[in-house]
């Protein structure tokens, strides 16, 4: 784990010349922090952070404006922190901050920093010297994450859990004394923290591979229903003849057997599923509709729970949730359609008849190109559910089913984007002058039921369609 060369780390052009010009100026500048650390993991960083010694943080903006275009802003007037930003469209992602810092002052500002391996740092003036004041390139070989200071934990409380999102980069632990005062004190994590920040560093503990460890560890200290107090209730929920664990338990479950299963589903797929974090957070969400819809009742003398509509219920809940973090339109509707239709892949066969193509089609129309989210949250909701009343032989026949549907997906897939190469056999109008319909939702209902004919290939000709049009608006 040597120290990389800036001059030799793979960047663009003029973010290059940045440093380089920072590094022969006459103003002392420190590079500090992820940059750093990421330097040594051999992950690309896009986010520069510098502490400028005793210069006027305007004047030196400007500068830099002057020399390389571009534009900056004030972060914060009061710490004086501003942003540069590059406007060469290679460079459109990188961002320069920089903070004053008075040099009698600048040991301070390292110790007030979060976590020891983003403590590190390089003069640019001398960039073959680290500067480690607390063990932190230590730290970040053992894959430990450590508190500058636990009090800096506090400093801004979002810091509890970029604990464990820096522990899932690292694939490491945090250590003791550090999870154990983020433990203490989640009173501090509170409506103060906004959203959006919450959100960003939730999504990239659940885009790490190995999430599950680190999500575990978050829901068993608390922290987990601090983010989300909707599931709360569902501790409540009790294991069942089809449930081996309780409800909470189950749906942290899911994010590892969600990562354990993945492997299973087709190559062509996981090209498609380039969100995991969704998935794996509709694993968490994926009954919270349960707490609100359970009665346990007699039948034949046995206990029987029930948790009638529960997708439905849990779709209005995770829209609330989204909205409340501020999540994007796209992945509430995302995260919404998994919830309401997480138990449709298995209620599609009943008993041993096959799978008929009207259904066949009419799920995948309604899934889209969510699909293959949904299929591999019903694949792992299979694993995490390992009641009394589940053998090994249901367990095999469901997931045979799952790895069916990825199948035929795929050729309905195939299938559509044949057709789109086609001329549509009639179109609206056409339908308009045979039936003398008008437009609205009667014309709307018969073109998707034609569009479903043809799609499972009971209308293959345009005459086939005249004919099927008019049987229609006879009866």
């Amino acid at each position: 784990m040597n120290l990389p060369s800036l001059i030799d780390f793979i960047l663009p052009k003029q973010v290059k010349e940045v440093l380089k010009s920072l590094s022969l100026g006459s103003t002392e500048i420190y590079l500090v922090g992820g940059f750093i650390r990421d330097m040594f993991l051999g992950v690309s960083s896009q986010d520069l952070d510098f502490i400028v010694i005793d210069r006027s943080i305007s004047e030196f903006c400007e500068e830099l404006k002057t020399k390389f275009g571009g534009n900056w802003f004030f972060l914060d007037e009061e710490t004086q922190t501003a942003r540069f930003i590059l406007s060469d469209e290679d460079c459109k992602d990188y961002t320069f901050d920089f903070t004053l810092v008075l040099k009698e002052n600048l040991d301070v500002d390292f110790a007030r920093r979060d976590f020891t391996i983003n403590a590190l740092a390089i003069n640019l003036n001398n960039q073959d010297v680290l500067i480690d004041n607390f063990s932190g390139f230590k730290d970040l070989k053992n894959k430990i994450i450590r508190a500058v200071k636990l009090e800096n934990l506090l400093d801004d409380p979002l810091r509890f859990i970029r604990a464990f999102r820096f522990a899932a980069l690292l694939k490491g632990e945090i250590c003791p004394e550090t999870i154990n005062f983020i433990k203490d004190n989640l009173n501090f994590f509170n409506e103060k923290i906004s959203s959006e920040r919450i959100s960003s560093e939730l999504w990239k503990i659940l885009e790490s591979d190995n999430s599950y460890k680190y999500v575990k560890q978050i829901a068993d200290i608390g922290l987990l229903e601090k983010i989300l107090p909707e599931l709360t209730p569902m501790r409540k929920v009790t294991p069942n003849n089809f449930h081996h664990l309780w409800l909470f338990d189950h749906s942290i479950e899911l994010v590892k057997t969600f990562e354990e299963n993945l492997y299973k589903i087709p190559s062509w797929t996981k090209e498609e599923l380039k969100n995991k974090a969704i998935a794996k957070f509709a694993c968490l969400i994926h009954d919270i509709g349960k707490p609100g819809t359970w009665e346990i009742k007699k039948v034949n003398g046995e206990e029987k729970h029930t948790f009638y509509g529960h997708d439905k219920l849990g779709e209005q809940i995770t829209k609330q949730i989204g909205e409340r973090l501020k999540f994007s339109n796209l992945v509430i509707q995302t995260l919404s359609k998994l919830v309401r239709y997480h138990l449709r892949p298995y209620q599609l066969q009943q008993g041993d008849a096959p799978i008929t193509q009207r259904a066949l089609y009419r799920f995948f129309r309604d899934i889209g190109e969510d699909t293959p989210l949904l299929l591999i949250l019903a694949l792992a909701d299979l694993y995490a559910t390992l009641g009394p009343r589940i053998i090994k032989e249901d367990l095999i026949k469901s997931e045979k089913l799952i790895l069916c549907l990825f199948d035929e997906y795929k050729k309905f897939q195939d299938s559509e984007k044949e057709n789109l190469k086609k001329p549509k056999l009639l179109n609206g109008n056409e339908i308009i002058n045979l039936t003398g319909l008008k437009p609205g939702p009667r014309l709307g209902a018969l073109i998707k039921e034609l569009d479903e004919a043809i799609g499972v290939g009971e209308v293959k000709t345009k005459e086939d369609a005249i004919k099927w049009v008019n049987s229609k608006v006879m009866l």
